[in-house]
């Protein structure tokens, strides 16, 4: 049976596929975002501040606790931020990207007895369109991206079984386009195929250890609070953004929160039904990652680098997933025509997919 990927997800900008939606509204001749006078004419506009910077500061605020980001980022200081105008807009509009990666977590502690984290990566793209006082400036005209991932160590197993540990990937990326456009999607993302059913023909949906199955449940009663109704006749809070590309079904759980917003709502939605998804999620996972960090500080876990030729199949997924995010992350072509191929290629391979080193 195919496997059961009834939403979208936590992901990434390039697991949506969205780069159809970019393209309908960024002209393939400029590198600024263009507010174009039909747009700007015919939408009405209530403009805000600060969409999605609540979003960005509380998952970086979970995983740093009180300590700053400054001296444990990662990023080289070259590709830390950008900004490019935003033409259409008043002068001194423009898009503003920030990008951060740790590898190291605060929030995760270890025992005298254990020097590794389960986490290894966490990292974030957030793009602000800002006014010339460098507000965030929210309307129907703006883009705003938050696209925010934390990966598991690949290398965690059972110290009595010797079983590697298929821990998701998190993923959230929201956002808002010029045309009142909004693409939300979070999801445990899986580095491990899905089983799709048993011998009876039941389906069986295994994303998380069965030694965590608890998280699972979990997941599962969210993820129905925000995409499932309760009747026929009632529409759910966030309904369902349509079909995944076959390309990317592979990496989205059936528990992915994906829906498009375009209604004149759309931005009072995100400010609090999709506000309130994103803490869910962060929270459940974080919580995850906390479980298993307590087995890795009693024992119950280890961490073991693969000597060369030896199977490790939550690697290879891993790394499967890198590798076509890598390849075909949709918001590249946005990007680069903001912040030019150099810049953004570099963002894109070394720090937002970024190869495993063993």
């Amino acid at each position: 049976m195919k496997s059961v990927i009834v939403v979208a997800a936590v992901i990434v900008l390039a697991s949506l596929d969205i780069c159809h939606a970019f393209g309908s509204v960024l002209p393939h001749t400029c590198r600024s975002i263009v507010l174009t006078p039909s747009l700007q004419c015919n939408t009405r506009i209530q403009t805000q501040t600060n969409l999605y910077r609540k979003f960005y500061d509380y998952g970086w605020d979970k995983l740093l606790v009180d300590r700053g980001i400054s001296d444990i980022d990662t990023v080289p200081e070259e590709l830390q931020t950008n900004t490019s105008p935003a033409r259409g807009a008043p002068d001194g509009t423009n898009v503003v990207v920030n990008v951060h990666s740790i590898s190291q977590f605060p929030f995760l502690e270890i025992s005298d007895d254990n020097n590794n984290q389960v986490l290894r990566l966490a990292r974030s793209a957030f793009l602000e369109t800002q006014s010339s006082t460098n507000e965030a400036l929210i309307n129907p005209m703006t883009i705003h991206v938050l696209n925010f991932v934390l990966f598991p160590s690949p290398h965690i197993r059972d110290s009595s079984s010797g079983h590697y540990l298929g821990l998701p990937i998190f993923g959230a990326d929201i956002v808002s386009l010029p045309g009142n456009k909004h693409l939300v999607a979070l999801d445990f993302q899986p580095v491990l195929p899905i089983n799709d059913d048993d011998s009876n023909g039941n389906i069986v949906t295994s994303l998380i250890p069965q030694q965590y199955s608890k998280f699972e449940d979990k997941l599962q009663k969210i993820h129905a609070k925000y995409q499932k109704s309760t009747s026929d006749s009632v529409e759910p809070l966030l309904a369902w953004g349509g079909d995944i590309p076959e390309k990317a079904e592979r990496f989205f759980s059936p528990y992915a929160l994906w829906t498009r917003l375009v209604d004149d709502d759309a931005i009072d939605t995100v400010n609090k039904v999709v506000w309130e998804a994103f803490q869910e999620y962060t929270d459940l996972y974080l919580d995850l990652m906390t479980a298993v960090q307590n087995d890795m500080n009693t024992g119950k876990l280890e961490v073991v680098v693969p000597q060369e030729g030896e199977d490790n199949p939550v690697l290879d997924g891993q790394l499967e997933y890198l590798e076509y995010r890598r390849t075909n992350d949709p918001a590249r072509p946005m990007l680069q025509r903001l912040y030019g191929n150099e810049w953004s290629e570099s963002v894109i391979g070394d720090v937002l997919f970024p190869y495993i080193l063993l």
